[in-house]
Formats: C-alpha cells, structure tokens, sequence
C-alpha cells in the first residue's frame, strides 16, 4: 500500500510540474543623453565690502547700493555676470528672466552668505546674470566664494 501511496505521489508531483504555464515579460528600456556644449560666464565681484561691527542683516542690490545704515563702503558699484559662446557670438542669449535658486557663499570658517534674486536681464542685456548679495547680521570677516551652474536650452 506504501508502495501505491509514493508512486501516486510522484505521479501528481509529475503531473504537476508537466502541465505548469509559465508567463514572461519584454523589458524596454530606454536613455536619453544629450551632450552639453559649454560656454563662459565672467565672474561676480563684489570687491571689499566695508560693513559695521554688530551689523544688522542687510541686501545688497544689482547696483552695489544699500539702504543699511550698516554698510560703510561695497567695492562695485554694478554687479552682474557677462555670459557668451565663442560658437554664437552675435545670437547668444540666456532666456529673459530666467531665475535661478540663492547661491551659498562661505569663507574658510564655513561661515556664509547669500547671492539672492539671481537672474537673466532684460531684453537688452539677456546675456547678463543680475545678482543681490545678503549679508546676514554679525557678519564675519573673510573672502566668501561660491558658484552655480546656468544652462541654455536651444
């Protein structure tokens, strides 16, 4: 009877696996890559900037101006980004208002500020970045650096 038993067994364990389906799916994948040329921004200097001890927190506008008391002296009076392409000289300009995210400056202590209303010009200067820099309150001697990356879609 064992015997029947096991070879019943096997028979519906066979029987099993010999009647099985088996599914499968395609994969698609897919990758877009798009090769960035380059171009060349001037930098953004502000030069010394002369502010009082114990400062309030305070913007420094496009202009180089300030209505803060705190402010004794900013080193340029225009501050702005020249951007142009060797491959476009004549036709090269950013998109109009294009806008950006602040950009963190900090010097060697980690201490920061802050490039604000970072943006393309107008019409008439579409290849120029215009930038505010906030200076926190207290601020901290030293020579803050920072940089960000502009695209141009075309």
């Amino acid at each position: 009877m064992r015997k029947y038993f096991l070879l019943s067994a096997v028979a519906l364990l066979a029987t099993s696996t010999a009647n099985a389906t088996t599914d499968y799916a395609e994969v698609t994948a897919k990758a877009t890559i798009e090769v960035a040329g380059t171009f060349s921004c001037s930098p953004i200097n502000y030069g010394t900037i002369v502010v009082k001890q114990g400062n309030e927190a305070f913007v420094i506008d496009e202009y180089g101006t300030s209505t803060s008391d705190d402010l004794i002296s900013a080193g340029n009076s225009s501050v702005h980004s020249m951007c142009s392409s060797d491959s476009e000289p004549e036709d090269y300009y950013l998109a109009e208002n294009q806008t950006f995210d602040d950009v963190v400056l900090t010097n060697k202590n980690g201490d920061i500020i802050t490039l604000i209303n970072v943006h393309a010009g107008a019409e008439s200067s579409a290849s120029s970045i215009y930038v505010s820099l906030k200076i926190p309150a207290d601020v901290k001697a030293g020579d803050y650096t920072g940089s960000f990356t502009v695209t141009k879609t075309y």
